[in-house]
């Protein structure tokens, strides 16, 4: 999977957004970076293949303008430096960001017809393979296309044709439905961070410098003044010292998070003291174990709640292992948990 980032505030967004994915990269990303900032009615990004240290060390990143902007950090799952997020749209009037995949909707929705009717309507994506990779979207000719960049401009299409950002990421949603959180940034609006999610996590902290966006409490700095996670199945607009969430239908009825927090941490426990030193994969396998969904893919978000959680406590430790980047040559950083030593 992947691990988002968004910050909106009064102090320059990249150094901020940078460090808040770097402390996150581990839990499911490291692989393809990228990062997205408004100034003047400008989008200005940078992406690479590799962790966040090489976005750091290749690219302008931490020195993008504006008090705006989004980070990510994605898995190893084909593609090029195009294929890393932020998605920017061809009028670059949307910057978008996501995390997660089909999951229950893979057999539901013809994403790539949708795919290639706004190709055919005008959208020029950019991340498009001149083959196959995996299960995403398919356009003419054999090509195909990340489905985040289609999202991006199947938000964009609405905002152009008059919705408001979070009736336009509202409507993306609807007619695209995925196990997924997505945000985007546009220029039109340049003092808020719109968000929609389904089932993958997402939470959002204040501090003096304005406000945070991450998938799990693990980027933000160590006590903000007030942290939440934001509810599944809704839409959220984020301010420097607001944040707004309105409940998001799902086309299909529910998809409950029905794994309590307690079996869950049973079975993380379990899972460590068979086996200590266990990354994000195996910790989902162990808790999945406890829904009643036999469609599910992955649930995240009772495992991030449990891990954070059992973090504070102190009753398991997080560590750091170097693994295979996406192309020879690169590495990734994989986190890791073991129970803590006495």
């Amino acid at each position: 999977m992947c691990n988002i980032a968004g910050y909106v505030g009064t102090e320059p967004a990249a150094p901020l957004l940078l460090d808040l994915i770097g402390r996150q990269e581990g839990l499911a990303g490291g692989y393809y970076t990228g990062i997205a900032t408004i100034h003047e009615g400008r989008i200005h990004w940078a992406k690479v293949v590799g962790d966040t240290a090489k976005l750091r060390s290749d690219t302008d990143a931490e020195d993008l303008p504006g008090t705006i902007g989004l980070s990510h950090s994605r898995s190893k799952s084909g593609g090029d430096w195009r294929w890393s997020h932020p998605f920017v749209t061809s009028d670059e009037g949307v910057a978008y960001i996501a995390n997660g995949s089909r999951g229950y909707f893979e057999d539901k929705v013809d994403n790539s017809g949708v795919a290639r009717r706004l190709e055919a309507e005008g959208c020029r994506y950019t991340a498009v393979a001149d083959e196959q990779i995996g299960k995403y979207p398919s356009l003419e000719g054999g090509r195909s296309v990340h489905m985040s960049d289609v999202m991006a401009h199947a938000i964009d299409v609405n905002l152009q044709g008059g919705n408001e950002p979070e009736h336009a990421i509202r409507r993306a949603f609807l007619d695209l439905p995925a196990e997924i959180v997505g945000l985007f940034i546009t220029p039109s609006h340049p003092d808020a961070i719109f968000a929609a999610r389904y089932t993958m996590p997402m939470c959002v902290a204040f501090d003096g410098r304005g406000a945070f966006v991450a998938s799990s409490p693990t980027g933000f700095d160590e006590s903000p003044d007030w942290w939440t996670w934001v509810p599944p199945f809704s839409t959220a607009t984020l301010r420097g010292s607001r944040l707004e969430v309105s409940p998001l239908d799902c086309p299909e009825g529910p998809l409950p998070d029905d794994i309590s927090r307690a079996r869950a941490r049973e079975a993380i426990l379990e899972a460590l003291e068979e086996e200590d030193g266990k990354s994000i994969g195996p910790l989902l396998d162990a808790a999945k174990a406890h829904s009643s969904r036999a469609e599910l893919i992955v649930r995240y978000d009772p495992v991030y709640h449990v891990l954070h959680e059992m973090l504070s406590e102190g009753i398991i430790e997080q560590y750091t292992r170097t693994v295979e980047g996406a192309f020879e040559g690169l590495t990734a950083p994989k986190f890791h948990f073991r129970l803590a030593s006495d």
